[in-house]
């Protein structure tokens, strides 16, 4: 049989200059990480990529070990296959494939290579995580040393990273205060793409979490890590452009909004159960510090 032909790059055109990136809720993960308040569920994690007009352009599927993911995610290795339209992620080739090497937790500050979160971007069907599989790449997406110091920093790189090589552009996100119950629901973070030439910082583009809708969004953004995205695309953006910033977005994603639910039981506090709000996340230097309220359960005298 005649291998499928894979479409080069992104080649889906939308009607206008915006992407909906929407994570799938996984309801056995977010009642067992609330019940537990660790990841001993975790589950590979699924996107719908929409275009300006509500349609599926893409669909997102994650491959990784699920041991990986249980006991390392975040920071665990894995693949994203990116495939056009609606699918099961078995009767489309991908279009795109991006690559998250493992990294260690984030230190504070991120001063090593292991520690700086990174995404890599293939054109088509790649199996980097398997076979290490070597490809096109498009761009890489990566933390700097430091991590931008108090706002969450991203650098994206045409092609493959390396040391000497400067950034296309960058992406910044709020200061210090990132995520958590109140960082979510009340006030949701923007990460701006700067133009990274030149002395002055000029936005080219967005990427908004979305801020919970009704009472079912609250619920969700309180008790599972799925995420949703709107994404504003530079003016012209070229398909490279689009598809790094997709890929921007969705890093963004694991790096700072993939802990657990922002309400947990932690059934090993020090004095007994605890119930836990999240309230916010402080950042710092690439370290992610929860601030939060906790509800004791009361100890009998008997």
């Amino acid at each position: 049989d005649n291998p499928p032909v894979v479409p080069h790059k992104m080649p889906h055109e939308v009607g206008g200059e915006v992407y909906f990136v929407k994570q799938k809720v996984d309801y056995l993960e977010a009642i067992a990480s609330t019940a537990t308040g660790g990841g001993c569920l975790e589950q590979a994690n699924t996107y719908s990529i929409l275009d300006a007009k509500g349609e599926t352009a893409y669909t997102a599927f994650e491959r990784s070990s699920c041991c990986c993911r249980c006991c390392c995610a975040p920071y665990h290795k894995f693949q994203l296959d990116i495939v056009e339209g609606k699918s099961d992620g078995k009767d489309k080739p991908a279009v795109l494939t991006m690559y998250h090497p493992f990294k260690c937790p984030a230190c504070c500050p991120i001063c090593i290579d292991y520690c700086r979160g990174e995404i890599i971007v293939y054109d088509g069907a790649v199996n980097a995580y398997e076979e290490d599989e070597e490809g096109e790449v498009l761009s890489t997406i990566k933390q700097p040393t430091c991590g931008g110091y108090l706002r969450p920093t991203l650098q994206a790189f045409d092609g493959a990273y390396s040391d000497d090589k400067e950034p296309a552009y960058t992406i910044k996100g709020p200061f210090c205060c990132i995520g958590g119950l109140c960082g979510e629901c009340c006030c949701p973070p923007t990460f701006n793409i700067l133009q990274a030439k030149g002395e002055d910082e000029k936005v080219l583009a967005e990427i908004k979490k979305d801020k919970p809708e009704g009472v079912g969004g609250a619920m969700k953004e309180a008790f599972s890590d799925a995420d949703n995205f709107t994404i504003n695309m530079p003016p012209g953006a070229t398909s490279n452009v689009k598809s790094a910033i997709i890929a921007s977005s969705l890093l963004i994603d694991y790096l700072f909004f993939e802990s657990d639910g922002n309400i947990y039981c932690d059934l090993f506090a020090q004095n007994g159960p605890e119930l836990k709000c999240v309230c916010c996340n402080l950042y710092c230097c690439g370290a992610i510090v929860p601030c939060y309220c906790a509800l004791k359960a009361n100890k009998s005298d008997d």
